[in-house]
């Protein structure tokens, strides 16, 4: 009987230490996709603002969808946006030295099971439910300036 407890209290440490790899891992992704979309937003936006702000978006959620537990089949996970310092969305041309905040938010699934419910209870981080499913929101933000 003791065996059958410890044994579930070590399953559950063991997925609960997984799962916080792949938490990490996420957070570290959604650190890195909103450096490298606010680089290559920086780097086109010049030419036409809306095809950087696509770029953008698309090298942000390779980023985040290629980590360690990442989810491949859901894009609508990974937002971006683009705002100037007075806090006017990015719209038009943007000329040479033009500062933009960029802001990064990307849904991360915590996929382990036993240890998802366990931490979505007691973590204090943005976080959402949908059905049988659980989400925590990363945010990251980055100022760029274009090139």
């Amino acid at each position: 009987m003791e065996f059958l407890i410890a044994g579930t209290v070590l399953l559950l440490f063991i997925f609960t230490i997984i799962q916080l790899a792949f938490l990490l891992s996420g957070k570290g992704a959604v650190e890195t996709a909103a450096h490298f979309g606010a680089r290559k937003f920086a780097l086109s936006a010049r030419k036409n603002i809306q095809k950087a702000k696509a770029s953008a978006l698309s090298e942000a959620s390779m980023i985040c969808r290629h980590r360690i537990g990442g989810n491949y089949t859901n894009l609508t996970m990974t937002t971006l946006e683009f705002f100037a310092p007075d806090g006017s969305p990015a719209e038009g041309v943007a000329r040479t030295g033009d500062a933009y905040q960029v802001n990064l938010s990307h849904w991360v699934e915590l996929v382990v099971p036993w240890a998802n419910r366990i931490l979505f209870t007691i973590v204090p981080i943005k976080k959402v439910r949908l059905g049988e499913r659980f989400y925590f929101i990363f945010n990251a933000s980055r100022l760029v300036t274009v090139e």
